[in-house]
């Protein structure tokens, strides 16, 4: 897979639509901080002035007398990240957007279109400059960690062999691992831990007594370059999942064991489910669709499985066969997580991993999430 990043995508922005602010100090004035102006985003001339975000504006300016201070246009940025997803779509239909400029694809299987994937990933980089005139780097490896922190090398393409992803982490710091928790960060390194060779000999169950049962596979298949995710589809919003299930060979409605596989599906995010849609297709190519009403997304995982599983045996015609079925699901608070959220759907996106942990302890009972009483 490919990791692309556009470091420094709003500066990159605000130097298209300026060509004076190139090579210059620059710094994006924080919005939430009206009565004593601080700095919100610092760039890399910036801080090799000794600038740091948070810092208040006055004693920047007498830090940096070129300093140039912008106002912030976050709908520009994210704009900006819609283009960058909307262009890779042209070359694969499978990536995730991350964190603002950067993007992870799959590459595997688009060589009889594009070519070898150096050579695609390589033109990847040279259309996104001509396009928009955006400068990125990219990273080459099977491992998503491998990619991440190759393309951070801020090489024009760095390519990590399959094999020797283990290798390449090795030397690179811990804090540089994307979503290491900061206390976990804390943690290996007064023990010691602080390089990525240092957790690679590590034992799992060590790592799950530093870390936790659930958390230790992951991570230490992402120390060692094993991780291999399945990336979503880039055409689905943020929130939302698409499971399917082709059925090899058709059967018929009761044969089709949905409860089960909906439950599993239902509990593979950690959020409460805000809309759901089945959809089924029969021999004849024929779509059948049913859409969960609130009471149902509020019942226990239980029973909306067998809810789910009457109203698809209610729907499908029992003299045709079923050959696909898909479950559409939108979670959590259903919105987009923007770049000003607001603290209270912070907090109650925080309680979710609770309450999916209380619904796997009590399924047969109803696990309200937070938002459910906002409106009272």
């Amino acid at each position: 897979m490919l990791a692309m990043w556009v470091p420094e995508l709003p500066f990159q922005l605000a130097c298209g639509r300026d060509g004076g602010l190139r090579d210059r100090a620059l710094a994006f004035l924080n919005p939430e901080s009206p009565r004593s102006p601080t700095l919100w985003f610092v760039n890399r001339l910036g801080r090799a002035e000794g600038l740091v975000a948070g810092m208040p504006m006055d004693r920047a300016l007498r830090a940096a007398p070129g300093l140039r201070v912008l106002d912030p246009s976050p709908q520009v940025w994210w704009e900006a990240q819609g283009s960058l997803g909307d262009f890779l779509q042209h070359w694969t239909p499978q990536g995730q957007l991350l964190r603002l400029g950067e993007a992870l694809v799959e590459l595997q299987g688009t060589q009889r279109l594009f070519g070898p994937l150096a050579d695609t990933a390589t033109r990847m980089c040279r259309e996104l400059a001509d396009q928009h005139g955006w400068a990125s780097h990219g990273g080459l490896s099977l491992s998503a960690t491998a990619a991440q922190i190759a393309a951070r090398a801020e090489h024009h393409l760095e390519w990590v062999v399959d094999g020797t992803e283990a290798t390449f982490l090795a030397p690179h710091s811990l804090r540089r691992l994307p979503d290491l928790a900061p206390r976990l960060q804390d943690r290996f390194h007064r023990l010691g831990l602080r390089a990525f060779g240092d957790l690679q000999p590590v034992p799992l169950p060590v790592l799950a007594e530093l870390t936790n049962s659930k958390l230790a596979p992951d991570l230490r298949a992402r120390v060692r370059g094993e991780d291999r995710p399945r990336l979503p589809l880039l055409t689905e919003r943020p929130g939302h999942v698409r499971h399917g299930w082709r059925l090899q060979p058709p059967c018929l409605p009761e044969e089709v064991a949905l409860a089960a596989r909906c439950l599993d599906w239902l509990w593979s995010d950690a959020r409460h489910p805000r809309h759901l849609i089945l959809r089924w297709w029969d021999v004849d190519g024929e779509p059948h669709t049913w859409r969960a009403a609130p009471e149902d997304l509020t019942a226990p995982p239980l029973i909306l499985a067998r809810r789910l599983q009457q109203a698809f045996l209610a729907g499908a015609p029992r003299r045709l066969l079923i050959r696909e079925v898909e479950l559409r699901l939108a979670w959590g608070l259903g919105r987009e997580r923007s770049l000003f959220q607001d603290p209270i759907h912070a907090r109650l996106e925080r309680l979710e991993p609770a309450l999916a942990h209380l619904r796997r302890r009590f399924p047969g009972h109803t696990v309200l999430p937070g938002w459910m009483g906002q409106g009272a």
